[in-house]
């Protein structure tokens, strides 16, 4: 690293420098602060200024750069002023955007010199420390997200045909008791699975900042009784007794409503977790000193003293649960209170120690002038029978998908790639196209742009429907970008699916 000696003097300069060069210190002269910038590269140890050097222009182009540093960079200052100096009392106002200044006094005794310098360049060495530290988990965590998200792709491609095959077998006349269990027993692992995948990319995508809340004026009531209507599998599973206290109307809060319902689901899925058979759960919705409170209870396991100050931290596991049936991935709970904060609350929880049940209760400030912005309502579904074209390379996907819509009386077509998919879509002109991002050839999003590009009636009016394993934020923009009327994460739910033909 280089000493950067600044000081109009040529012969103070050449001193200074001296000194320092004796010890093996690398040295670069300057006679205005102007010529020291930029601060921040390699080589930039620290700056030894004589007080004669501080003056204007040169200092606000000094402090220009200072602001220029990134959190990381801090640069070692040392300050040289004679005995008596009025700038002892005003290094902070010279220098208010840095906290790494030493002041030296004339005479100052080379020795002196050369070890305030010796210590600055050792907080320099910390600093570029810290620097590839911070690079270092900037790379890891990018390297992390990279993975989940094929991890979340390879998981949902399975997990298609897997929720298509459980809807397709509940339409079949059959009441053989083997049967409707083994079909419920599939269609809760596969709904479970699914949950994982989706809190394992929201917990990542709310580290990042990048989760978007879609605000508007909320019904927490209405909220929560949705998710706890989307829990009742799971809590049917497990024979719980679900006591629901909910005012009509509810406290209305300013909230994205399907994160806030899905905090809420989080929630009572835990208490579903950690509450033997047949227990009891107490979903309440309150208001409290200008809060809506939503409380979920349970009289479960409870959690111990110690815990609970860390049942909100990711990954966090009790020893209680390391059997592996009640324990999950350690992400619903710190999903929620990111969830909570993002939305300005506060989530508490509370256990008298272990076999006494728990309690976790969220604040939310209530905001019941909140501009109201209700979700636009959906038309009746039109039962009427369409052409639709199938683009996706895997069969198991393309033919579950293709019976689903077959029972819908749809007329089916497929393809298996996307330059086969181009063709028939030419060719066929059908008056929805379903498409997998991932196809070989031609990926789906090539397919998209070459459809609307035809310049015709149809490829303008045509439907695309982009079904995907990849739902990070960008991978939605990405998809409406190409042209693509809607982005659809695998699996989808058919429901929601006949919905969006219809």
């Amino acid at each position: 690293m280089i000493v950067t000696v600044v000081t109009p003097n040529a012969a103070d300069n050449a001193l200074a420098a001296g000194f320092l060069e004796e010890e093996g210190i690398r040295t670069r002269r300057c006679t205005t602060l102007a010529e020291c910038v930029p601060l921040t590269g390699e080589d930039v140890g620290c700056l030894v200024l004589v007080e004669e050097s501080l003056v204007a222009p040169e200092l606000d182009t000094f402090h220009a750069a200072l602001l220029a540093q990134p959190p990381w960079s801090d640069l070692p200052l040392l300050l040289i002023a004679g005995q008596g100096s009025l700038l002892s009392g005003l290094v902070q106002e010279l220098f208010p955007h840095s906290g790494n200044v030493t002041l030296l006094q004339r005479p100052l005794h080379p020795a002196s010199l050369v070890s305030a310098v010796n210590v600055a360049l050792r907080s320099r060495t910390r600093q570029f420390e810290v620097r590839d530290l911070l690079q270092q988990r900037e790379n890891a965590v990018r390297q992390r997200d990279e993975f989940l998200a094929m991890l979340a792709h390879e998981l949902r491609n399975p997990l298609a045909p897997i929720r298509n095959a459980v809807y397709l077998l509940g339409t079949l006349d059959n009441e053989d008791p083997l049967f409707l269990k083994c079909r419920g027993m599939i269609d809760k692992q596969a709904r479970h699975i699914t949950r994982m995948v989706d809190d394992l990319l929201d917990a990542s995508r709310i580290e990042l900042g990048k989760v978007e809340l879609r605000m508007q004026r909320v019904d927490v009531s209405e909220a929560v009784a949705a998710a706890v209507e989307s829990c009742g599998t799971a809590i049917s599973a497990q024979k719980h007794k679900v006591n629901v206290r909910l005012p009509r109307p509810g406290p209305m809060v300013r909230a994205d409503p399907v994160r806030l319902e899905q905090a809420t689901c989080n929630l009572v899925v835990n208490a579903v977790k950690f509450t033997p058979e047949g227990g009891t759960i107490d979903v309440k919705v309150s208001t409290d000193d200008g809060f809506a409170l939503i409380a979920v209870a349970d009289n479960g396991v409870g959690i111990r003293p110690d815990m609970l100050e860390h049942v909100f931290d990711l990954f966090a596991q009790d020893a209680v649960t390391i059997d592996r049936t009640k324990g999950g991935l350690g992400i619903g709970l710190t999903l929620v209170k990111r969830l909570v904060e993002l939305h300005g609350g506060t989530i508490q929880a509370f256990s008298e120690g272990l076999g006494t049940g728990s309690r976790f209760e969220i604040r939310l400030p209530l905001n019941a002038a909140a501009e109201e912005k209700t979700a636009p309502k959906r038309a009746a579904s039109e039962l009427r029978p369409k052409r639709v074209l199938v683009i996706e390379d895997g069969s198991d996907t393309r033919e579950s998908l293709g019976m689903l819509l077959s029972t819908w009386q749809h007329e089916v077509l497929y393809a298996g790639s996307g330059p086969e998919g181009l063709d028939r879509a030419r060719e066929t002109r059908p008056d929805i196209a379903i498409i997998d991002i991932g196809l070989p050839g031609l990926d789906g999003y090539q397919v998209a742009r070459r459809i609307r590009r035809e310049g015709t009636a149809w490829s303008r009016h045509v439907k695309l429907i982009a079904l995907t394993g990849y739902g990070q934020a960008n991978d939605r923009a990405r998809a409406l970008d190409a042209g693509f009327d809607t982005h659809v994460l695998k699996p989808v739910d058919p429901v929601e699916l006949r919905t969006l033909l219809a």
